[in-house]
């Protein structure tokens, strides 16, 4: 390292440094075992600031979040980068070559109008007012350390939790009237193209519906200085855990009554 490198890693603080390791592993496609002691975050106020400088640094216009209600000690919200997001048949991940890839079924609402921060907490009738369509999605997963399951989830957090991308598919189309806080809890998640059988799965969202993480995911940002924004999707959750998901075949993954994904993953 050259002396004006080494003065810059000694100015930069924690954070910067740890998020520095972050985005150098995303660029060059190369795992990290973990973060060295003194920039691992100590809880998940520490891990959301690391995953905000991150976006800072890798200088990407977020696309999407991924969110959940929280969990005792977890806080489940990362952005999606508009990089990473996939439309149409096909699909070629980063990376590594590899057989398969692991994904979650999941539905994706695209927000209609700003929700920017402000001092106000957003309610349901507010936040839902802003959505507009929904679409069948999988979220893309990986990470950027080599051993992710070793970890503690602050430092999950800081990289994102597992994301690697996410895959807009076709738009659900919904009765008159109805809104995504109507789009079901449960419906079977079918797969044609992973093996000799179509495969259906037991599909339930994780919450019980989409419309309160993402009313958990508006406030949570909003008092953060963040905001979601027009353009944006918001994923909730899987329906159906994790599937793996060979690469090179062309898939079929039902949602129920909503719609069906076809894809096809490459490298």
């Amino acid at each position: 390292m050259t002396a004006p490198a080494q003065a810059a890693e000694a100015i930069a603080s924690p954070r910067e440094q740890a998020a520095r390791l972050l985005v150098t592993a995303r660029q060059k496609g190369a795992l990290v075992e973990r973060l060295p002691v003194e920039l691992q975050p100590a809880n998940v106020d520490d891990g959301f600031a690391i995953q905000q400088e991150v976006s800072r640094q890798l200088g990407r216009r977020t696309g999407a979040w991924k969110c959940a209600l929280p969990r005792p000690g977890k806080v489940i919200a990362a952005p999606i980068y508009d990089a990473d997001i996939h439309r149409g048949l096909a699909c070629r991940m980063r990376g590594s070559p590899r057989g398969s890839v692991r994904a979650e079924p999941e539905l994706a609402c695209l927000l209609d109008r700003d929700l920017p921060p402000r001092r106000e907490a957003y309610g349901e009738a507010e936040v839902l007012d802003a959505l507009g369509d929904t679409h069948v999605a999988l979220e893309l997963l990986g990470s950027r350390y080599a051993h992710p399951e070793e970890l503690t989830f602050p430092e999950l957090l800081a990289d994102g939790l597992f994301n690697a991308g996410l895959v807009l598919g076709p738009r659900v189309r919904l009765l008159d009237g109805a809104t995504p806080a109507d789009l079901p809890a449960e419906f079977n998640v079918s797969l044609s193209g992973v093996g000799e059988e179509a495969v259906t799965l037991a599909g339930r969202h994780p919450d019980r519906g989409v419309l309160a993480p993402i009313v958990w995911l508006a406030n949570f940002v909003r008092v953060r200085g963040l905001g979601l924004y027009a353009g944006q999707a918001v994923i909730t959750g899987s329906y159906a855990g994790v599937l793996e998901l060979p690469v090179g075949r062309e898939l079929r993954i039902g949602f129920g009554e909503l719609g069906t994904l076809p894809l096809t993953l490459l490298f």
